[in-house]
């Protein structure tokens, strides 16, 4: 084969690269993509947090992300990356769906400082979303620490 395309691609090494890292990455989200649960149960969680981090900045009224960046935060047991999805969550229903809010509150209660859960509780309990303010903005991708409830 003497085409242009063929000579570029000849020196790759193609089984190398579908075996490599990058191969895993595509393979985790498409399978987790196409999957129907809310809780991912396979191995690769902190690299699924990151893509659905993306999808709800890119996309902030599709609950279901929403719902899975907070599950797959716990499943991570990263404190930070739950507050800043909760944040966003919250920030995104406003004042609908308390009793989902309030769920997946109590499902990441552990991992949240007292100060963070306490602020969140009052949050649900009055409906005041300045109170939100208080919380680190951190990983929080639709914040950014520029969020303004004006």
């Amino acid at each position: 084969m003497n085409s242009s395309i063929w000579a570029a691609i000849s020196g790759w090494e193609l089984n190398a690269e579908l075996e490599g890292l990058n191969a895993l990455n595509i393979e985790t989200t498409f399978t987790a993509l196409d999957g129907k649960a809310l809780i991912y149960d396979g191995p690769h969680h902190s690299l699924l947090l990151h893509h659905y981090s993306r999808l709800v900045a890119a996309n902030p009224n599709n609950l279901r992300h929403q719902v899975q960046r907070v599950y797959l935060s716990i499943l991570c047991h990263d404190a930070t990356e739950l507050t800043g999805a909760l944040l966003d969550l919250y920030l995104t229903l406003e004042q609908r769906g308390n009793a989902l809010r309030r769920r997946l509150l109590q499902q990441g209660a552990a991992l949240l400082s007292e100060d963070d859960l306490s602020i969140f509780d009052e949050v649900l309990s009055s409906g005041d979303n300045t109170r939100l303010l208080q919380l680190s903005k951190q990983a929080s991708v639709l914040c950014n620490g520029n969020y303004s409830l004006h």
